[in-house]
Protein backbone atom coordinates (compact mmCIF):
# COMPACT_ATOMS: atom_id res chain seq x y z
CA UNK A 1 0.00 0.00 0.00
CA UNK A 2 2.87 2.41 0.81
CA UNK A 3 4.42 2.23 -2.70
CA UNK A 4 1.05 3.17 -4.24
CA UNK A 5 0.68 6.15 -1.86
CA UNK A 6 4.23 7.28 -2.62
CA UNK A 7 3.67 6.90 -6.36
CA UNK A 8 0.37 8.79 -6.19
CA UNK A 9 1.92 11.55 -4.05
CA UNK A 10 4.83 11.88 -6.49
CA UNK A 11 2.44 12.03 -9.42
CA UNK A 12 0.30 14.74 -7.79
CA UNK A 13 3.38 16.76 -6.79
CA UNK A 14 4.67 16.47 -10.37
CA UNK A 15 1.41 17.85 -11.71
CA UNK A 16 1.46 20.73 -9.19
CA UNK A 17 5.07 21.65 -10.00
CA UNK A 18 4.35 21.49 -13.73
CA UNK A 19 1.30 23.74 -13.32
CA UNK A 20 3.26 26.25 -11.23
CA UNK A 21 6.04 26.40 -13.81
CA UNK A 22 3.47 26.77 -16.60
CA UNK A 23 1.57 29.52 -14.76
CA UNK A 24 4.76 31.46 -13.97
CA UNK A 25 6.61 31.10 -17.28
CA UNK A 26 3.96 30.82 -19.99
CA UNK A 27 2.47 34.35 -19.67
CA UNK A 28 5.86 35.97 -20.24
CA UNK A 29 6.31 33.81 -23.33
CA UNK A 30 2.97 34.89 -24.82
CA UNK A 31 4.11 38.47 -25.43
CA UNK A 32 7.37 39.33 -27.15
CA UNK A 33 8.95 42.68 -26.25
CA UNK A 34 12.01 44.10 -27.99
CA UNK A 35 13.77 47.42 -27.72
CA UNK A 36 13.55 49.81 -30.64
CA UNK A 37 16.63 51.47 -32.07
CA UNK A 38 14.64 54.69 -32.50
CA UNK A 39 12.59 57.24 -30.61
CA UNK A 40 8.89 56.84 -29.90
CA UNK A 41 7.38 58.75 -32.84
CA UNK A 42 9.97 57.48 -35.30
CA UNK A 43 9.31 53.88 -34.18
CA UNK A 44 5.56 54.24 -34.75
CA UNK A 45 6.15 55.83 -38.17
CA UNK A 46 8.63 53.13 -39.16
CA UNK A 47 6.25 50.31 -38.19
CA UNK A 48 3.57 52.03 -40.24
CA UNK A 49 5.74 52.30 -43.36
CA UNK A 50 7.38 48.89 -42.94
CA UNK A 51 3.98 47.25 -42.57
CA UNK A 52 2.80 48.79 -45.81
CA UNK A 53 6.01 47.74 -47.55
CA UNK A 54 5.35 44.17 -46.37
CA UNK A 55 1.77 44.21 -47.79
CA UNK A 56 0.04 44.78 -44.45
CA UNK A 57 -2.55 47.49 -43.91
CA UNK A 58 -2.39 49.70 -40.84
CA UNK A 59 -6.03 49.90 -39.82
CA UNK A 60 -5.65 52.21 -36.87
CA UNK A 61 -3.08 53.70 -34.54
CA UNK A 62 -4.56 54.08 -31.08
CA UNK A 63 -2.91 56.68 -28.85
CA UNK A 64 -3.49 55.27 -25.37
CA UNK A 65 -1.37 58.02 -23.79
CA UNK A 66 -3.62 60.71 -25.24
CA UNK A 67 -6.73 58.85 -24.13
CA UNK A 68 -5.37 58.66 -20.58
CA UNK A 69 -4.41 62.37 -20.70
CA UNK A 70 -7.92 63.25 -21.87
CA UNK A 71 -9.30 61.28 -18.91
CA UNK A 72 -7.27 63.45 -16.52
CA UNK A 73 -4.14 61.32 -16.03
CA UNK A 74 -1.47 63.94 -16.62
CA UNK A 75 1.45 61.57 -16.00
CA UNK A 76 0.24 58.96 -18.50
CA UNK A 77 2.98 57.07 -20.34
CA UNK A 78 3.42 57.30 -24.09
CA UNK A 79 1.86 54.18 -25.58
CA UNK A 80 0.43 53.61 -29.05
CA UNK A 81 -1.19 50.43 -30.32
CA UNK A 82 -0.93 49.74 -34.03
CA UNK A 83 -3.62 47.52 -35.55
CA UNK A 84 -2.47 45.60 -38.63
CA UNK A 85 -4.36 43.48 -41.12
CA UNK A 86 -3.36 41.33 -44.06
CA UNK A 87 -6.47 40.61 -46.18
CA UNK A 88 -5.20 37.30 -47.60
CA UNK A 89 -4.26 35.93 -44.17
CA UNK A 90 -7.56 37.10 -42.72
CA UNK A 91 -9.49 35.42 -45.52
CA UNK A 92 -7.50 32.18 -45.22
CA UNK A 93 -8.42 31.90 -41.55
CA UNK A 94 -12.00 33.14 -41.61
CA UNK A 95 -13.14 31.20 -44.69
CA UNK A 96 -13.21 28.12 -42.45
CA UNK A 97 -16.19 28.43 -40.08
CA UNK A 98 -14.48 26.22 -37.50
CA UNK A 99 -11.64 28.77 -37.29
CA UNK A 100 -13.77 31.93 -37.08
CA UNK A 101 -13.37 32.08 -33.29
CA UNK A 102 -9.79 33.26 -33.87
CA UNK A 103 -11.25 36.59 -35.00
CA UNK A 104 -11.36 37.45 -31.28
CA UNK A 105 -7.62 38.18 -31.49
CA UNK A 106 -7.74 39.89 -34.87
CA UNK A 107 -6.46 42.21 -36.18
CA UNK A 108 -2.83 41.78 -35.24
CA UNK A 109 -1.47 44.43 -32.92
CA UNK A 110 1.85 45.88 -31.96
CA UNK A 111 2.27 48.24 -29.01
CA UNK A 112 4.97 50.90 -28.84
CA UNK A 113 5.81 52.09 -25.33
CA UNK A 114 8.23 54.70 -24.07
CA UNK A 115 9.63 53.90 -20.63
CA UNK A 116 10.51 56.53 -18.03
CA UNK A 117 14.20 56.18 -18.99
CA UNK A 118 13.37 57.23 -22.57
CA UNK A 119 13.88 53.78 -24.08
CA UNK A 120 11.26 52.63 -26.55
CA UNK A 121 9.95 49.07 -26.73
CA UNK A 122 7.67 47.19 -29.09
CA UNK A 123 5.43 44.45 -27.72
CA UNK A 124 3.42 41.96 -29.73
CA UNK A 125 1.82 38.60 -29.31
CA UNK A 126 4.17 35.66 -29.77
CA UNK A 127 2.31 34.44 -32.85
CA UNK A 128 4.66 31.51 -33.43
CA UNK A 129 4.00 30.11 -29.96
CA UNK A 130 0.26 30.81 -30.15
CA UNK A 131 -0.06 29.08 -33.51
CA UNK A 132 0.79 25.72 -31.96
CA UNK A 133 -2.53 25.61 -30.10
CA UNK A 134 -4.85 25.91 -33.08
CA UNK A 135 -6.04 23.98 -36.11
CA UNK A 136 -3.60 23.13 -38.92
CA UNK A 137 -5.14 25.91 -41.05
CA UNK A 138 -4.72 28.59 -38.37
CA UNK A 139 -1.26 27.28 -37.52
CA UNK A 140 -0.17 27.56 -41.16
CA UNK A 141 -1.49 31.11 -41.54
CA UNK A 142 -0.12 32.25 -38.17
CA UNK A 143 3.32 30.84 -39.00
CA UNK A 144 3.39 33.15 -42.01
CA UNK A 145 2.23 36.04 -39.84
CA UNK A 146 5.10 35.39 -37.43
CA UNK A 147 7.58 35.65 -40.32
CA UNK A 148 5.91 38.84 -41.54
CA UNK A 149 6.15 40.33 -38.05
CA UNK A 150 9.87 39.66 -38.03
CA UNK A 151 10.26 41.26 -41.46
CA UNK A 152 8.26 44.33 -40.43
CA UNK A 153 10.43 44.86 -37.35
CA UNK A 154 13.79 43.72 -38.79
CA UNK A 155 15.25 47.21 -39.23
CA UNK A 156 13.52 48.71 -36.19
CA UNK A 157 14.34 46.54 -33.18
CA UNK A 158 17.73 45.95 -31.63
CA UNK A 159 19.16 42.55 -32.47
CA UNK A 160 19.67 40.22 -29.56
Amino acid sequence: MKPIILLLTGFILGIIVTLLVFINIFPSMMISTKESMYGFTETVDMIDSSSTANRWAVLKIIDLGRRMNNAGYEDAPRVKVIELCHAENTYNVLKNEDDMFISAIMPCRMAVQEKSNGKVFISRMNIDLMSRFFSPNVKKVMSGVALDDENILRDIVKSE
